[in-house]
């Protein structure tokens, strides 16, 4: 298979599962698709392999940590995505500031985030990419949020052998090598623990609506839920499948409430999952809805009361009670003014994993960087998202369950 082919099969389906991925589920609307699209990408991946310099940066690796540390942040500010990107890079550079306040990484010693926004383009991307990469005072790289930006570009980190945290960009085909980090636990992997919540309160009885259209809920209905039933008990008696361009669902919502369900596990988008709250409640079904971390931070609010009593597992929120979570969200709180939302969470221990790397390997070269972010990774840590710890160069976390009630989150389990 030729290698334009080959990429474009992979930025097709990149740009297929960023529609359903975890929160960032708006598509990007670009002037270049299909196969245009795919050869911008190849010619500025090829551009970037036979232009840009090789190795690592300008500090090599067994000459310890240098008094200032450039991290770059290639995230989108802007677009259809911009608030992901935002929020990460705000959690980000609260990071730095603790960091750089505490000396953790030794006296004068001072870590100076960079920024830079693709705006949910996927040539800007590499671009911005390309040029963080060539700039041999950059030790490390946190990457784009979006699955298809990140799918694109991580060939790239891994053979300039820069080392790259993503957030987000859930899809395959990031975390692909030594140079590829992520820390986004994929939703699959603590979705369990909302199955589990709806056991324990004698939920077993249910009905599913899930967006077949999206692979994410596709294979979240075959390879958690469906083992989740024999696990803990439950009863799927009703399945009722959905498309992305399913925008009414008056028909569904009725269907649902007649067959008078203990509860209904929703696997909608965002959007979707506002309209079908309001419209099985208007149906007459007054009964729990168990949803994923699509409604998550405020993302269901404009349900309004149809969205009061509303369950779901989340890799963070602003309600966790450990004492790194509650140290953040006070810190974030002090700065920003407003309570951080999973992203924010997601690009404070991002930075934070980071530096834990750079003090490990006693080493902030681009090598020593992927030393120690390796190291950290093997032994985990406590960060704003609780227990972390990773499958390979992939975070996971322990996830907990949460209640939208009266325009927030309520801690469950």
């Amino acid at each position: 298979m030729s290698t334009a082919i080959a990429f474009r099969r992979v930025v097709a389906d990149e740009l297929a599962r960023f529609h359903q991925h975890e929160r960032c589920v708006t598509p990007v609307k670009s002037r270049r698709t299909g196969p245009v699209l795919a050869a911008v990408v190849v010619s500025s991946l090829l551009a970037a392999t036979a232009c840009s310099p090789s190795g690592g940066g300008a500090q090599q690796s067994g000459q310890g940590i240098a008094k200032q540390i450039t991290i770059a942040a290639v995230n989108d500010q802007s677009g259809p995505v911009g608030y992901a990107g935002i929020s990460a890079s705000q959690g980000a550079r609260l990071a730095v500031e603790q960091i750089n306040d505490q000396g953790y990484l030794g006296d004068g010693v001072v870590i100076d985030l960079t920024q830079s926004d693709p705006a949910g383009e996927i040539e800007r991307a590499v671009s911005d990419m390309t040029k963080a990469m060539a700039d041999n005072d950059v030790s490390a790289i946190l990457g784009p949020t979006l699955g298809q930006q990140a799918a694109a570009v991580a060939p790239i980190v891994n053979q300039r052998e820069v080392p790259t945290v993503f957030t987000q960009s859930g899809s395959p085909g990031v975390v692909t090598g030594d140079y590829t980090f992520r820390a986004t636990a994929p939703m699959e992997t603590y979705y369990s623990s909302g199955d589990k919540w709806l056991a324990e309160n004698d939920l077993t009885k249910l009905s599913l609506i899930y967006n077949g259209t999206l692979p994410t809920y596709a294979s979240l209905v075959e390879d958690v839920i469906t083992p989740d039933q024999r696990k803990y008990g439950l009863s799927i008696d009703q399945r009722v499948e959905v498309q992305s361009t399913t925008l009414d669902f008056t028909s569904q919502a009725q269907q649902i409430a007649a067959a008078k369900p203990q509860a209904v596990i929703m696997l909608l988008t965002a959007p979707q999952s506002v309209t079908f709250m309001k419209q099985l409640r208007q149906a007459g079904y007054t009964g729990q809805v168990l949803g994923s971390t699509n409604q998550s931070a405020g993302m269901i609010a404009p349900a309004g009361p149809a969205a009061d009593g509303l369950v779901y597992p989340v890799d963070f929120s602003a309600s966790m009670d450990t004492p790194e979570s509650k140290a953040f969200v006070d810190a974030f709180t002090k700065e920003y003014g407003q309570t951080p939302d999973p992203y924010a969470a997601e690009g404070f221990d991002a930075l934070w994993w980071i530096a834990r790397g750079i003090k490990a390997s006693n080493d902030s070269s681009r090598d020593g960087v992927r030393e120690g972010l390796s190291e950290v990774a093997d032994l985990g840590f406590a960060g704003a998202m609780g227990d972390i710890t990773f499958d390979g160069n992939d975070m996971r976390v322990p996830g907990v369950v949460v209640k939208w009630q009266d325009g927030k989150e309520q801690l469950l389990r």
